[in-house]
């Protein structure tokens, strides 16, 4: 790939981002993929990967915590409901 293309590229990618239209962006990174030379093609894709990979650990993160509120709140509720057992025995006698 000569200099000029890829500076096509990197400017076309540049624009597309500072409009804020970072999916413009990879659609258009998507299209010229095969036109850069295959050391960037795989850094782009293990940048990618990593991306994705922080993403899903964000994810599986804030489903833990959920979980763990969950668990939480359901104590609560059977303490509440012990009391509340408690306290029907107390007005039956």
């Amino acid at each position: 790939m000569d200099i000029t293309a890829l500076g096509e590229i990197h400017d076309e990618l540049i624009a597309q981002l500072a409009r804020g239209n970072e999916s413009g962006a990879m659609d258009y990174l998507r299209s010229r993929f095969k036109d850069l030379p295959e050391e960037m093609q795989g850094e782009i894709l293990a940048e990618l990967y990593i991306d994705a990979l922080n993403e899903e650990s964000a994810r599986i993160e804030t489903i833990g915590k959920i979980q763990e509120q969950g668990v939480a709140a359901l104590k609560v509720l059977e303490v509440l409901k012990a009391e509340l057992k408690k306290e029907a025995g107390k007005t039956k006698a």
